[in-house]
């Protein structure tokens, strides 16, 4: 969801206004669903009749895959089903993800509308003539295409001697890293379908393809089999470009960027990729049935839906979402329920073990008092057998004064003073 200002700031611009068209378009984030990237969101539901505030309860896959790549949203949102443009993307997606669903709608730009209304496209084609479209190698996040663009541009030439105009469509990356001016040197027009975030991307990059005669590309891209879906025939060519490891800030790749460049890196591999390049690898004005079968396969051209089938499915998806989401919160309120019956036998627990401790207290205290008794009796006992100690002492004493040899001879003495007492 965008701002109703963003749409109406960018809506308007030329296709050759190429840096108003890239500058940062802020998400209005609403924390729970993914960025509608290349507004194919927006795209599908326009085409569907629904509300432009609706949430589409799905991984929308942004490009045609040609392996079994699996994106980062896969396993960001592992629960939600997934829409993907081919039948091959469904086989691999549900391989990936179980049973959670992926529904192939084919290619995402034939449910937009042209940026350019019927008389514009016209003038358009007017001024430009035929019209040589090139889509150059463009970078991504985390990786910056490298190429000799001079000789790039020399083979560009050659094959644009046949046409009236030629047509350099930059992604939004490439024409902040300054790639447009090298291109413009050549005398050639750069245009750009816009930022990624754009809610005008597809339906720019629809009128950018509709204007041009012939298409052509030193990379394999999704715009490839959008421009065969529009009529469009392409040109392949071959062309050594690197994928060159990059920061948009100078600062080192998150793991999440690592390992996007990292597949990047092995998506380029990918025989399925030479065999296209085999299959467009001549300079011509038409599209072979086994070019357009090949890319069927991958751009689902087969897979197409009215209005009334794709809302269908949107809605069948949406009562999907509802129902694995009221399992899910059944799930969690029976685990919920089942925590409250292990918090209360917990607090019993805790409560029968306050209680052993307080017995164990009284018990102690208890037994603290009769050993502090039984010091008292001993205390006691040690006082009166110490008494008893004395007394014997002094009987011993008073025994041997009279049994001693001078009490005896005195007697007689101690009798006169009794008397005269």
């Amino acid at each position: 969801m965008y701002s109703r200002f963003q749409n109406n700031k960018i809506k308007n611009l030329e296709f050759t206004d190429i840096y108003k068209l890239v500058e940062p378009i802020k998400k209005l984030e609403d924390g729970k669903w993914l960025p509608d990237i290349y507004s194919i969101g927006k795209t599908l539901k326009e085409y569907a009749g629904l509300p432009s505030d609706y949430e589409i309860k799905a991984f929308i896959e942004h490009a045609a895959q040609l392996s079994d790549y699996t994106e980062h949203g896969f396993r960001v949102h592992p629960s939600l089903p997934s829409i993907v443009p081919s039948q091959f993307r469904v086989s691999v997606i549900e391989g990936v993800t179980g049973n959670n669903g992926a529904y192939a709608v084919g290619p995402y730009i034939a449910y937009a509308k042209s940026a350019l209304s019927k008389e514009k496209l016209e003038s358009e084609r007017e001024r430009l003539g035929r019209n040589l479209l090139v889509f150059p190698a463009h970078s991504i996040r985390g990786l910056m295409a490298s190429y000799d663009i001079d000789m790039f541009c020399e083979k560009i030439k050659e094959i644009a001697k046949e046409y009236d105009s030629v047509r350099i469509c930059l992604y939004w990356k490439d024409v902040l890293l300054d790639t447009a001016d090298k291109y413009k040197k050549h005398g050639f027009e750069v245009v750009t379908a816009g930022h990624y975030y754009d809610p005008m991307f597809m339906p720019r990059l629809k009128s950018i393809i509709e204007t041009s005669t012939m298409t052509m590309s030193n990379k394999l891209g999704t715009y490839v089999g959008y421009s065969i879906y529009l009529n469009k025939p392409h040109y392949l060519l071959k062309s050594n470009v690197v994928m060159d490891k990059i920061s948009s800030d100078g600062k080192e790749l998150s793991e999440i960027e690592y390992n996007i460049s990292r597949n990047m890196r092995n998506r380029l591999k990918n025989p399925n990729i030479d065999l296209i390049f085999e299959l467009l690898s001549k300079n011509q004005e038409i599209i072979t049935e086994d070019q357009y079968n090949h890319l069927n396969k991958y751009w689902g051209f087969d897979q197409l839906k009215t209005p009334q089938q794709l809302r269908k499915l949107l809605l069948e998806i949406e009562g999907e979402y509802q129902i694995k989401t009221n399992d899910i919160k059944l799930l969690k309120n029976n685990i919920k329920d089942k925590n409250k019956v292990i918090q209360r036998r917990d607090d019993l627990i805790r409560t029968k073990d306050e209680v052993i401790t307080e017995k164990n207290n009284i018990i102690k205290g208890r037994d603290d008092t009769i050993h502090e008794k039984n010091n008292i009796i001993k205390s006691r006992d040690d006082t009166i057998h110490e008494k008893n100690n004395i007394i014997r002492s002094r009987e011993d004493t008073i025994n041997k004064i009279i049994n001693s040899n001078s009490w005896k001879m005195t007697g007689h003495v101690r009798k006169i003073f009794s008397w005269i007492r």
